[in-house]
């Protein structure tokens, strides 16, 4: 599953699925603004930060009862059968932490946001990257909580995510970088391609 708004991201999306059918036949799913070829397509029309909305929202817009979501600036060098079989194992989510720790976590945020999550979390949260998840669907009450999180500042996701955790824990497994890195040897993110 992808979001993809505006010409740039669907650029993108589309290398990523025609890199992601290289190793696997999945179906796939784009929610955006406009179809890309060969994928299957679900408009969304989405408030704040174009596809953040849409990211909080996935577990409303998938077809399945387990997804793998893609950042559209991603590339697959690998199999990535990996997070499915950590969700068959019991977990509700599978997803890479993000490079940037500890006084660097959340850095992205803005000034406010970045300093009321840090204030909210007990002691030094591990920062996630949400730009490649599996999840299932015992995932959903995370996401009922994500989305109210997100509608705080409306803009960026990870934060929200972490506060969401929080409030709402379910079995996070935790895989390794070369699932999510700008050198990833299973999925290449290409950070920022889109913007």
């Amino acid at each position: 599953m992808y979001v993809a708004f505006g010409r740039k991201a669907r650029t993108e999306a589309a290398a990523s699925i025609a890199s992601l059918r290289e190793h696997h036949a999945w179906p796939v799913l784009v929610v955006g603004d406009k179809p890309i070829k060969g994928a299957e397509f679900k408009r969304f029309d989405t408030p704040g930060t174009p596809g953040r909305w849409a990211k909080v929202n996935l577990d409303t817009l998938t077809p399945w009862t387990q997804t793998l979501f893609l950042d559209a600036d991603t590339r697959v060098h690998g199999d990535l059968s990996l997070g499915f079989r950590l969700l068959a194992a019991g977990y509700d989510l599978v997803i890479v932490p993000s490079r940037p720790q500890h006084n660097e976590s959340l850095r992205h945020l803005s000034d406010e946001e970045r300093k009321r999550t840090l204030a909210e979390l007990p002691l030094d949260p591990l920062q996630l990257n949400t730009g490649v998840m599996w999840f299932g669907s015992g995932a959903a009450p995370l996401f009922a909580v994500w989305r109210e999180e997100w509608q705080r500042w409306r803009d960026k996701d990870q934060g929200a995510l972490l506060r969401a955790l929080y409030r709402h824990p379910v079995a996070v497994a935790v895989v390794g970088q070369p699932y999510n890195d700008a050198h990833g040897e299973v999925i290449e993110h290409r950070f920022g391609a889109c913007a």
